[in-house]
This record gives C-alpha cells, sequence and structure tokens, in this order.
C-alpha cells in the first residue's frame, strides 16, 4: 500500500513538473521553458568546449572566406578602387518600390534628393579609407537619412533603410562622405552603410586596432549595458567589447570612446561593477553559453535592424555567437549560406525535419525563408527554440508578436505552413 502511494505520489510530481499541452503549444509562457536554466539542464555535454580561442579563430577565417559583407578588416586594402565602391553605394533597389514618410506616399523628388545624397561623383578613382570608432550605439542606413522609410502607410516597426545597429567602439573604415557631410559610408565588422557624422571619432590605425583586435577587454553577456560618457549615456549590446584597463574586487576600469569637438577620436575612463554582466574576454564557446546568451533578450521587443535597443532574429544569432568570439554575418540569408556545418532540410518531411532537429546541438541555427530560430531541445520528441518573431498567422489571420519568444515550430507563416515545414537549413557553427 506505501509502495503504490509512494509512486502515485512521484507521478503527481513528474506531471507537475512537467509542461501541460496547452502550456506549451505554440509560443510558450510555461515558466520552466522560458528560462535558461531548464534548457542547459538537458542539454548533455552543454559545457563542452567546442572550440578553444585557436579553433575560434579558424572558424571566423571560414566566415570572412564565404561571406560577401564580412571582409578581414584587420588586412582591410590600403586603397579601394572607387568604380567598386560607386557600385556599392548606387544600390538604389529599395526606392524602385513605393514608400511612405510620417503617413505620406514619398515623391520622386525625395528618391532623387537621397539618391544626390550619396554624393557618388565626388567619388575618386581610388578611394584611401580612414579608420574610426563609433562612441554611442549607432544605425548603419541604406541611405544617408536618419527619416525612416516604410512600405505601409501606417508601419512604424519595419524601417526599409534600418540595415543594423552598432555599439560603441566598434571599429570602421571610412570610405566616403555624403554631399551634406552628415553621413560617412563606412565597412564594419559585418555590414556596410551608412551612419551619422556625429556617432564616430577619427583615429590613426594603431589606435583602431586595439579596437579592432584588443588584447584585454570585457564582453558584455547581459542584453545592454549603459555607461555614462561626457554626460550621455551610451548603451552596449550583447557581445560588445570593453577595453580593459584594470581590474579591482569590485570592479573594472575600462576606456569608452568619445568624440572631440573636430572629430577625433578621445577616451574616457570609467569605473563598471562586475556585476554589470561582463565577462573578462570571451566566455567558453559552449552550448550551453550560446542558450544563456540568447535567453538575456527573452520577452524584450522585437528589434528591427537593432532598433528599441533590442534584437531582430538574425541579431539575437549573432549577439548570442560574438560573447564567444564566433563573428557571424548579420543577415539570416547570409548566415544561412555562409559557414558553419549544415543539414539540408527543405526536402525533407515534417516527421524527418523533426529527427534531423533533435540531433542538432542545442544552439544551432534554423533557417528558413525571412527568419531564423535557435534550436533549444525537444521536449517527448517536439522541438523548441528561442526567436525574436515579429508574427505569426492563424486561421488566416495575422497575430502581431513583436517580442523574443519561447515557442515549438507549429506556429504557422502567411502561406499557412508550419515554421517547421518551411525549415530550410540547419546550421552548427563549428
Amino acid at each position: 500500500m506505501l509502495y503504490k502511494l509512494l509512486c502515485t505520489l512521484l507521478l503527481i510530481f513528474c506531471a507537475a513538473s512537467m509542461p501541460l499541452a496547452g502550456d506549451a503549444a505554440g509560443i510558450t509562457q510555461y515558466p520552466k521553458l522560458v528560462e535558461a536554466d531548464y534548457w542547459t539542464a538537458q542539454n548533455k555535454d552543454g559545457d563542452k568546449l567546442l572550440l578553444d580561442a585557436k579553433g575560434v579563430q579558424f572558424f571566423n577565417a571560414k566566415v570572412r572566406a564565404a561571406s560577401r559583407n564580412v571582409p578581414d578588416l584587420l588586412h582591410y586594402p590600403a586603397t579601394v578602387s572607387g568604380d567598386s565602391l560607386k557600385t556599392r553605394i548606387m544600390d538604389y533597389l529599395v526606392l524602385e518600390d513605393d514608400l511612405y514618410l510620417h503617413g505620406n506616399k514619398v515623391s520622386e523628388n525625395y528618391k532623387n534628393i537621397l539618391r544626390k545624397q550619396t554624393n557618388v561623383g565626388a567619388i575618386p578613382a581610388t578611394v584611401t579609407p580612414r579608420y574610426a570608432v563609433t562612441v554611442r550605439r549607432s544605425s548603419l542606413r541604406n541611405l544617408p537619412t536618419g527619416e525612416g522609410l516604410f512600405y505601409y502607410a501606417a508601419e512604424r516597426n519595419f524601417d526599409v533603410l534600418q540595415e543594423t545597429s552598432l555599439d560603441p567602439g566598434e571599429p570602421l573604415v571610412v570610405l566616403h562622405q555624403s554631399a551634406n557631410k552628415y553621413f560617412y559610408y563606412v565597412q564594419s565588422v559585418n555590414y556596410s552603410g551608412w551612419i551619422s557624422t556625429f556617432n564616430i571619432a577619427f583615429t590613426d590605425k594603431k589606435t583602431w586596432q586595439q579596437y579592432a583586435d584588443p588584447d584585454d577587454f570585457l564582453v558584455v553577456t547581459a542584453a545592454n549595458v549603459s555607461l555614462k560618457t561626457s554626460g550621455e549615456q551610451v548603451i552596449y549590446q550583447q557581445g560588445a567589447r570593453l577595453p580593459l584597463v584594470s581590474e579591482q574586487s569590485d570592479t573594472y576600469m575600462v576606456e569608452a570612446p568619445v568624440r572631440s569637438k573636430t572629430g577625433l577620436l578621445q577616451k574616457q575612463r570609467l569605473l563598471l561593477p562586475r556585476s554589470a554582466g561582463v565577462h573578462k574576454g570571451y566566455l567558453p564557446y559552449t552550448s550551453n553559453n550560446i542558450l544563456r546568451a540568447a535567453f538575456a533578450f527573452y520577452d524584450m521587443p522585437y528589434g528591427w535592424g537593432g532598433l528599441k535597443d533590442s534584437v531582430d532574429c538574425s541579431s539575437l544569432v549573432f549577439n548570442a555567437y560574438r560573447t564567444v568570439g564566433v563573428y557571424l554575418p548579420r543577415n539570416a540569408d547570409e548566415q544561412e549560406e555562409g559557414a558553419g556545418t549544415k543539414k539540408l532540410l527543405e526536402t525533407l518531411d515534417d516527421k524527418q525535419k523533426t529527427a534531423a532537429i533533435n540531433s542538432l546541438r542545442p544552439g544551432a541555427a534554423l533557417y528558413m525563408d525571412g527568419h531564423v530560430v535557435l534550436y533549444l531541445g525537444q521536449i517527448n520528441g517536439v522541438p523548441y527554440a528561442i526567436h525574436s518573431l515579429g508574427s505569426y498567422f492563424s486561421g488566416g489571420q495575422r497575430h502581431v508578436v513583436m517580442k523574443v519568444v519561447v515557442s515549438d515550430l507549429s506556429l504557422q507563416r502567411s502561406t499557412g505552413d508550419s515554421f517547421l515545414t518551411d525549415l530550410r537549413t540547419a546550421v552548427e557553427f563549428k
């Protein structure tokens, strides 16, 4: 009798500790499933080192070789062809669509003004790059304007000119300036575009290299860390690096980049608590460290191109991996097509895809057209993921989410197919 009672109590405890089908299906808010600890505890070999420092360097070289937008900044050419730069800058494809500014349709005259601001006529036959560093979190734009353009009059979240956001201290190769001198065209670690003149500070190459390849630094592991420099709060997002000067038992002294009145780089020393959400050097490259990094953004707003001081689907992946020193392409399609160990899923049926996904290491990236999710693991054979989600469909109706969620892959897309059905590629970055 006692034995039966103990078995009954054990079954009740197990049932209470597992999510109910209704709690876990689709987007889940079941308490255990939205915490990193649950998934890291289930992750066999999750703390095993996947690549050491040299292995990470070797993998980053493969990323650069496979990705058109990820150059080797440390060995950037001393000169650049003016014609090739013009070709890059004159990609005005976005201006061929109907666009809206402040709810009003953009005129052709306005579009021509934007084209003229690119100032391509001033590009010489041979361009000599200059070197600069970002001094605050900054938008990198498709065209030299800070005004948002949208595909729909009422749209406010998806600015078609927003490419990505750069953290303070990002090394830049400066290639060109807009006609009104308010923007520079720059190359960052994995993207090129237009950045506000007032958000960068010029320096010599030797000083610049200290930001491009620092010896001693802190890496941000929290979603964001805020520092006050020269009277303003500047935000460093996850994966950003802060030059480390010294350390005490409870604080770090770091150097933050500041722009002088003449646009030159200056350094300001600041104290940062050890509890601020930073780590000395990169985190060890383990599967569990990738999961913990991704969960730092759980329930934060969807941030298209890094807006709202948050992440979209591909920057969630990019940020998590740069905490361990792995620098991926910025956009989902380039991540999918770039370096890594891949499983091709497109030709598999849903049952085969599920089996293939559940054989992956947690932290692998799963790609579909226009979206990427990070695989967390499975419950009773059902794979789960964390991702920054704009919306999903159900019964032909669009449901706006606009935040970082945990879900299974049963969510529907506009086609009516599930995320699982639409998956094309799974990538493990090693």
